[in-house]
């Protein structure tokens, strides 16, 4: 973990969840292959700007800390790269990639998030929780509590799915930077609506997938809570494909 001032001076890296400031996660591919990076950064910057936090670093700062940090890590293994940005100073941090494509059980967790098209770190309420859980096969489904909406999760977008047709939230969440890249390709095979469900007819659907930088694609097992399982892994495995073609790209990833 690393940490500097605007000014550059080095620090040790704050604990970021209930501290005001914006993050992003960006994949770091074993060979130093960085995913998205730019459009990490660049939303980086535009929430930060939506915050006002006082110092907003150039997009020439962070691509140069971003592209040192990655290049340190192990170039054998796959890596998520943490970037917190405060109002006081900016911080990098990495963990080895595990859940990538890995079932994930899901539990709910009644939240509504203050701002959601933006990735803040002072909701500790959210991001907080997520050490309760094991993040390599669990997620929080967030439910808003007054109208019981599933909108995302705490880590993924949703890709809700029946045969050829797939609902993927589009209101009231983050936007996911995968998710974004792939709609493409889902565009080409498959109907898709943008409703938001809720717990009352979530057992119409075969298929939940969770969409994002971590898990890549990956499919939702269950949410006991609402006695919902899934019926099948036929969407799931052509939509993993469709990920796995967009990453291997020449636009997807820029090499260090």
């Amino acid at each position: 973990m690393h940490a500097w001032t605007k000014s550059g001076n080095p620090l040790e890296h704050p604990s970021p969840w209930g501290r005001y400031g914006v993050f992003s996660t960006i994949r770091v591919l074993p060979g130093h292959k960085i995913l998205f990076k730019d459009q990490h950064l660049q939303r980086i910057r535009q929430h930060a700007d939506k915050l006002a936090l006082p110092w907003v670093p150039s997009l020439e700062e962070l691509n140069t800390r971003v592209a040192k940090y990655a290049k340190d890590l192990p170039a054998d293994r796959d890596h998520l790269l943490r970037v917190c940005l405060f109002e006081d100073c900016l911080g990098l941090s990495a963990r080895l990639a595990q859940s990538d494509g890995n079932p994930v059980e899901g539990w709910l967790l009644e939240y509504r998030r203050p701002e959601p098209t933006i990735k803040c770190t002072a909701e500790k309420d959210l991001y907080g929780k997520l050490v309760e859980l094991e993040i390599e096969r669990e997620d929080w489904i967030i439910m808003d509590p007054k109208d019981q909406e599933l909108r995302e999760t705490a880590t993924s977008n949703l890709i809700f799915a029946t045969d050829k047709n797939l609902l993927i939230p589009e209101k009231k969440i983050l936007h996911g930077i995968t998710l974004q890249n792939l709609m493409p390709y889902l565009k080409k095979d498959f109907t898709i609506s943008t409703v938001i469900p809720n717990d009352q007819n979530i057992l119409e659907f075969d298929e939940i997938l969770l969409c994002g930088t971590g898990r890549g694609i990956a499919p939702l097992e269950k949410i006991p809570e609402l006695g919902w399982s899934k019926k099948s892994d036929d969407t799931f495995s052509k939509i993993r494909a469709l990920y796995e073609k967009m990453i291997s790209s020449p636009n997807a990833c820029l090499s260090l």
